[in-house]
């Protein structure tokens, strides 16, 4: 992303600067308007509306300064790029094609304007599960930024994360550790301890500690992440709040109080997007066991409302079987579980008769929130 919005600036300093070429050219205003809106459209990850623009840019360039000029690959790649986010990836491909063989042609096959066209691909070979030509792409990448910046520019790092999420796909958790591990280090050297690059990395380690189920590494992690993030961006930053969700879930799993407070900031953001309250974090309760040491069969039905804060209140057993076998361990439960409160018309409002059922099945607890299984 940063590289495409490196390029988007570049190439409106070229239209945009008065000069002899540029009165030839003819560019117009409509032209620059476009590129300028697809600029900000990009930066507000409104890919959509991107897209639209730069179709529209590039339809605009085609016109005004012909089919072969230089330009045409950067604003084929451009649209290509976000058309891989949005997930069309085979309309983004024949472009790549015609770009990359483009600026091969202009530049060589090492140019940098082919690191988001190798990155696009690799991207493409992902949404087809060929994972192998994925990690190829790759490297090409940082054969192109080594030659270019040298083996520990911050461009390899980034290179690096992605292929270690490539390697952990593939089961090579071990790989895809190292990857991590060198990615921070680079990171790190570039632009120092405590950078929020690093911390993403740091996260990311976590949750390999976490596909391990080594928990406290995974907190530990989570935490010193968090704590970059805290000291770089506002409390309802995106980045931030996920962290904090990474936090919820851990502790959720390991049935630990400490994942309320985490939990509270996400839903304190939450968008207010019209509709029901949505289920977020739900804590499984702990199976009841006999003295025996067998453990019974049956079910619980239970009934609460959802506050403007995403809490439970008020929770009461409407139905369970067998007995009430199942109701002491639901209702001990059911006050921690934190929702997404009922919007209506953009106000947040509490949800009355909202109905949970637990499922007691001796190896497993299965929850149902009316037919979502959670």
């Amino acid at each position: 992303m940063n590289f495409i919005l490196a390029l988007v600036g570049g190439f409106l300093l070229l239209f945009c600067q008065p000069s002899a070429a540029q009165e030839e050219t003819r560019i117009s205003k409509e032209f620059t308007k476009t590129y300028r809106a697809y600029n900000v459209a990009y930066a507000q990850r409104n890919y959509a509306r991107a897209a639209e623009l730069a179709r529209k840019a590039l339809d605009l360039a085609i016109e005004e300064l012909g089919p072969n000029h230089e330009k045409i690959h950067i604003l084929q790649v451009n649209l290509a790029h976000v058309l891989v986010d949005i997930g069309e990836m085979e309309e983004a491909e024949p472009l790549l094609l015609e770009a990359k063989a483009g600026i091969i042609e202009q530049h060589g096959p090492d140019h940098e304007d082919l690191i988001t066209v190798h990155e696009d691909y690799a991207k493409i070979y992902v949404s087809k599960q060929e994972l192998e030509k994925a990690r190829g792409e790759l490297d090409t990448i940082i054969s192109i930024i080594t030659k270019k910046s040298g083996e520990r520019a911050p461009g390899i790092a980034n290179i690096l994360v992605q292929q270690a999420a490539i390697l952990i796909a593939e089961q090579n958790v071990d790989a895809g550790e190292t990857a991590y591990r060198e990615a921070l280090a680079i990171y790190d050297e570039n632009f120092g301890k405590g950078n929020i690059r690093s911390a993403d990395v740091i996260s990311l380690l976590g949750d390999v500690d976490l596909t391990r189920q080594e928990y406290e590494k995974a907190e530990q992690k989570y935490m010193e992440a968090l704590r970059i993030y805290e000291d770089n961006l506002l409390e309802d930053d995106p980045i931030v709040l996920a962290n904090h969700s990474r936090l919820a879930k851990l502790y959720v799993a390991l049935r630990d109080d400490k994942f309320a407070d985490h939990a509270d900031k996400v839903i304190r953001y939450t968008p207010d997007k019209d509709g029901r309250a949505v289920p977020l974090y739900v804590m499984q309760p702990k199976y009841p066991v006999f003295q025996d040491g067998t453990r019974p069969v049956g079910w619980a039905l239970v009934d609460f409302t959802v506050t403007t804060e995403g809490r439970v209140l008020n929770p009461r057993i409407i139905e369970s079987k067998p007995g009430s076998v199942f109701d002491k361990v639901t209702l001990e439960v059911t006050p921690k579980w934190r929702f997404k409160p009922k919007v209506v018309d953009g106000q947040r409002v509490e949800q009355e008769k909202t109905r949970v059922r637990l499922v007691f099945a001796k190896d497993n607890i299965e929850v149902y929130f009316g037919e979502l299984k959670l």
